[in-house]
């Protein structure tokens, strides 16, 4: 790779972590990546499947393609705290350089912009629209810390649970007992919730915030909200728990004398295995590559990440994904019978 794309993806990475946006809205970052390509020669497809911050750029033959599967929305407050932006500089890095190499691809090599990974579902959305229809192996990268490289993992599903109580206000000094409560409708089930973890396996998760707790402390809370994230790494795991909490929520609301509604906050996401073969191509092997911002451990979604995203550590780490992306995206355009062992 010369010097003038190492910088231009550099570049690219500090100016979408200094400029986060927020899930279905990266305009920004779409603008700068589509300007990244076409000044490589690139054609890109906007407005893909609809969304419009999603988008495409493509080399080699039409019909089924390997994808590269590009990230680029921001966390509420703490903006680019999962490292998207490093997400958007491998996968266009290794789009760049798969396609300076293309030569008699017998499949496509596509770079997919894929909005709202972290509230909304966008390849979810790309999915129902046909987008992958075509699609022989995707290909992506996720960043962490402690210097670790991570291969063949399986990521959890995730369902994100949106539990709304209604009660009745009254006032709290005067006649509190003509209320009911919400607040603490909710506050039993993060009770609940929290004597719920130490049953569950190492692979699953239960984590919620408080969306809504009342408006003032003189008034029993009519209504409360709170948003819940149920994590599995196998689908039927991830049913089973999704059962046993709208059971806690029924029960905190039979608890309180309250009425709960649960609906769905997030489209969910399906439990996603590597595939081992493919995995076994990579130079840093997998077909998903977790890769470190630094070599000392650091709390995901915090701003510790955000600022470690943009260190010279996690660039030089970028820089041994985008090789690895690229040469196994030729490898899966160029080879047939490595290209149907995938799918045995």
């Amino acid at each position: 790779m010369n010097d003038t794309l190492r910088g231009d993806l550099i570049k690219l990475s500090r100016e979408i972590n200094a400029d986060p946006e927020l899930a279905y809205k990266e305009e920004r970052a779409v603008g700068r990546i589509t300007a990244l390509l076409e000044k490589n020669g690139h054609q890109v497809e906007r407005n893909l499947g609809g969304l419009p911050t999603a988008f495409r750029a493509r080399v080699g033959p039409p019909g089924p393609a390997v994808a590269l599967l590009a990230e680029y929305d921001a966390l509420p407050d703490v903006g680019h705290g999962c490292g998207h932006n490093l997400i958007s500089m491998t996968i266009v890095g290794a789009f760049l350089t798969a396609a300076a190499g293309a030569n008699d691809l017998e499949t496509g090599i596509e770079l997919v912009g894929t909005p709202a990974e972290e509230s909304g579902g966008g390849k979810i959305d790309l999915l129902d629209k046909g987008v992958f229809k075509n699609t022989v192996a995707a290909l992506f990268s996720h960043p962490g810390a402690g210097g670790h490289w991570s291969v063949s993992e399986r990521l959890l599903g995730i369902s994100v649970k949106r539990v709304i109580y209604e009660g009745l206000a009254s006032h709290a000094a005067v006649s509190p007992e003509k209320g009911r409560n919400a607040l603490t409708a909710l506050i039993a089930l993060f009770v609940a919730v929290d004597g719920w973890r130490q049953h569950l396996p190492s692979t699953a998760r239960v984590h919620g915030i408080v969306r809504e707790g009342g408006v003032a402390s003189n008034i029993i809370p009519s209504r409360a909200v709170g948003d819940f994230g149920i994590r599995a790494a196998e689908m039927n795991a991830l049913k089973e728990m999704v059962e046993m909490f709208e059971n806690m929520a029924k029960g905190a609301a039979l608890q309180t004398g309250t009425r709960v509604k649960i609906e769905e906050e997030m489209r969910p996401y399906l439990p996603v295995e590597a595939n081992p073969i493919l995995g076994e191509a990579l130079e840093v092997p997998t077909d998903y590559i977790g890769f470190p911002v630094s070599a000392e451990e650091i709390p995901g979604h915090s701003h510790r990440m955000r600022e470690a995203s943009v260190s010279d550590y996690a660039h030089e780490s970028a820089f041994v994904v985008i090789d690895a992306l690229a040469a196994t995206a030729l490898k899966v355009a160029t080879d047939k019978t490595f290209r149907e062992s995938l799918r045995k």
